[in-house]
């Protein structure tokens, strides 16, 4: 062999090298990329949590006062604050291990487990909210009939108001819960990518 394909094999391996190095840091680098999308969609669940919680403390109060004010029964205006207190517990425990250290870390097994349990619960949620909105509104219907049936016009207010708080709650509250179950199968779907590489 002489020295000119030895230049050209050393040459080749420098560029191999070269090539290696390149190509391990388009690794780590999407990577962190991919880890930083993670963050930001698990940032945006908790913020979603947080916005739940803040609203489901703040309407408790004034639910029980707006029912009462209107003429409700005080066991119905009770039973909206409790079913809003225990909604913000619910919420809590659903989202109290979720947080974007253990992702920053590089802890994507627990970031994995917890995810997938909060995807869990929010996917069998519907099991008892349903249930309990259904009684919950059949007790609101009857306690604005019996509050309001000597005056049609107040009655036919009252359920127009009751109709409309649900349109908009229920859409709201079904768009964010939608975007959190969306956000978090992205997330175990990257988890599962990383995982392969």
């Amino acid at each position: 062999m002489n020295s000119t394909e030895n230049n050209d094999i050393l040459e080749m391996r420098r560029q191999l090298a070269s090539l290696k190095r390149e190509l391990e840091n388009q690794v780590i680098v999407s990577d962190r990329l991919m880890k930083e999308a993670m963050s930001n969609k698990l940032s945006d669940i908790q913020r979603r949590a947080k916005l739940f919680g803040l609203f489901a403390i703040v309407a408790a109060p004034c639910c029980f006062f707006l029912l009462r004010g209107i003429g409700m029964s005080q066991l119905i205006c009770y039973a909206t604050a409790v079913l809003l207190v225990i909604s913000y517990f619910a919420n809590l425990l659903t989202h109290y291990r979720l947080n974007n250290r253990n992702l920053l870390s590089g802890n994507l097994v627990m970031v994995y487990q917890e995810v997938a349990r909060m995807r869990k619960i929010y996917k069998n949620w519907h099991y008892f909210s349903i249930p309990i909105l259904v009684v919950w509104l059949a007790w609101v219907g009857y306690e604005l009939y019996t509050s309001f049936a000597q005056d049609n016009m107040l009655l036919l207010g009252a359920y127009g108001g009751a109709i409309l708080g649900l349109i908009i709650g229920g859409t709201i509250g079904l768009c964010s819960h939608n975007k959190t179950l969306h956000s978090a199968e992205e997330i175990l779907r990257q988890i599962e990518e990383l995982k392969r590489q």
